[in-house]
């Protein structure tokens, strides 16, 4: 007995759907409209911070001006670009209806800083 699970994957465009208000957020999520949770989490974070990190440790160019930091350490030259919003990162979760949804991390960070949802990484 097989069964074939059609996961279809969606991307996911904040500028449609973009609420307007707290309350607009709240029924948003109830209509199943925003990806859950609304924010990235602390593994999504932790997983974009590493992926970029090794890229910076692999010769790519930092997408910040680095002077300011005072260090060249990957992980917080990393941690600097996600915090402000220069990441082109993309996250995929798997809703509970079995469908996969995609999304910018810089979408996530918008809400977060929006409604003030999140970590304050």
């Amino acid at each position: 007995m097989s069964s074939k699970s059609k996961s279809s994957v969606k991307v996911f465009n904040l500028e449609e759907n973009f609420p307007k208000t707290i309350e607009d957020l709240i029924s948003a999520l109830e209509k199943g409209l925003l990806p859950f949770p609304p924010r990235l989490t602390k593994y999504e974070i932790a997983r974009i911070v590493a992926a970029r990190a090794k890229q910076l440790a692999m010769g790519a160019k930092p997408l910040i001006d680095v002077s300011k930091l005072g260090t060249c350490d990957p992980i917080i030259i990393a941690l600097e670009e996600l915090k402000q919003g220069k990441l082109p990162f993309i996250v995929s979760r798997k809703l509970p209806t079995g469908q996969r949804i995609e999304i910018k991390a810089q979408d996530l960070q918008k809400l977060e800083r929006e409604y003030g949802l999140g970590i304050p990484y």
